[in-house]
Order: C-alpha cells, then sequence, then structure tokens
C-alpha cells in the first residue's frame, strides 16, 4: 500500500468501512432480540401505548388531511410473537417518535421532538412496510421502520466519519480504525436508537462545511 496516494486508500477503504457498519448492525440487533427473548427488561417504557387523542392526528395526517390510523379498529396480527418483540424494542425516545408518527403532536411534551424522524417513519410505515400490517400490526410496523431508518442513518454516518477523518487526520488507515472501533465499540446500542440520526446529520455537516456541497447542507439541516 506504500505506492498508493491517498484517493486511493480512501477508495480501498470504503467499502470494508460500509461492511463493518453493516454487520456490525445485523448482530447488534440479532443480539437484542436475543437477550430480550430470555431476559425481562429494565425499561419498561415499552408497554406505553394508549389510545390517541380523538382530536389529533397523525404525523402525516397533519400534512394530507387524512388519519388512517386508528389502534381500536386494528384487526388481530398474524405474527403477535414477533410484533411483541419489535414493540418491546420501542424505549427511550424512540416511544415519542412512534407515538407522534402514530397520533401526531398530542401533549406539549411531544413538542421536545422535531418531526423529521416521525415524518419518516410514518412514509416508510405507509409505503415500503404496509404490506406488514396484517402480519405484525401498525405499531410495531411503525418501530420496525424506525429502526431501518437508524440503521441506514448509522452505515451513512460511518461512511461520513471515516471521510471526515481521512481529511483531517491525513491518514487513512488511521481514520480505518477509528472507524470500525465506533462501529463495534460497547456503547454501539445507542448508535440504532430512533435519535441516532443526530449524528449522521452531524457528521454530514462537518463534511459538508469542508467539501463545501449544497446536497449535504440542505438534507443536513432539516431534522
Amino acid at each position: 500500500m506504500a505506492g498508493k496516494s491517498s484517493a486511493d486508500l480512501q477508495y480501498h477503504h470504503t467499502r470494508p468501512v460500509l461492511k463493518y457498519a453493516v454487520i456490525s448492525r445485523l448482530v447488534l440487533i440479532s443480539l437484542i432480540v436475543l437477550w430480550r427473548s430470555l431476559l425481562s427488561p429494565y425499561d419498561t417504557s415499552a408497554s406505553i401505548n394508549p389510545s390517541c387523542l380523538s382530536n389529533t392526528t397523525s404525523i402525516i395526517g397533519l400534512f394530507s388531511g387524512s388519519n388512517s390510523y386508528s389502534k381500536s379498529d386494528s384487526p388481530p396480527v398474524l405474527l403477535p410473537r414477533l410484533a411483541s418483540v419489535i414493540e418491546d424494542s420501542i424505549v427511550w425516545d424512540s416511544v415519542y417518535f412512534v407515538r407522534i408518527a402514530q397520533c401526531g403532536y398530542e401533549y406539549e411534551q411531544n413538542y421536545a421532538f422535531f418531526p423529521l424522524i416521525p415524518i419518516c417513519i410514518s412514509l416508510l410505515s405507509r409505503t415500503v412496510f404496509a404490506p406488514l400490517i396484517p402480519f405484525i400490526g401498525q405499531r410495531a410496523v411503525l418501530g420496525l421502520s424506525g429502526y431501518v431508518l437508524n440503521n441506514f442513518a448509522f452505515v451513512l454516518a460511518s461512511f461520513y466519519l471515516y471521510s471526515l477523518s481521512a481529511i483531517i487526520l491525513k491518514d487513512s488507515e488511521v481514520a480505518f480504525r477509528a472507524t470500525i472501533l465506533f462501529c463495534l465499540n460497547p456503547a454501539s446500542i445507542f448508535y440504532s436508537s430512533m435519535y441516532f440520526l443526530l449524528s449522521c446529520r452531524a457528521f454530514a455537516s462537518y463534511y459538508d462545511d469542508l467539501h463545501m456541497s449544497m446536497f449535504c447542507a440542505v438534507c443536513s439541516q432539516i431534522y
């Protein structure tokens, strides 16, 4: 590798970075499912799911004028065990994001959470993952949409972290090692939570500041 330029080394490391990011998420999610099936979680916030207030609409309904979510009219799901595993993983701030996507802004504490993530969750649940609603239910589909969205954001964040580190440190090998540690560190579970889009935005913003990319600037500011 001694004869390779810095640009060649960055290109050489891009695919391994993405591979480590994807594999680390798959392993982590598998461990989450395994341990939640064996042990009762300490955090009980996943069970907080009252019916939507009658005078509110879903986050998409705020823009479209319609609301297709109705908890009371939901038929029994075909895969209740899988639905329970997904819903039990909706904890911490994820409860608020899923709730806003489902019911809109009901209470004043909901306004602490910006609408981008709930909007994306709602859009995914109504399009890509809509066929899964009869199998696992609407709330589980919302949770699944959130986890897919934010784990995808983690992969992007890993790429941006590597690119940013290679520019600042001027050493592709060190940047590569730093990114692998980022993917595999013990706090990795938080990177798959539904608010990790913040970190992706931060890395994208710094990268944009160095490359003056207007597209990244717009995308990084809509959260």
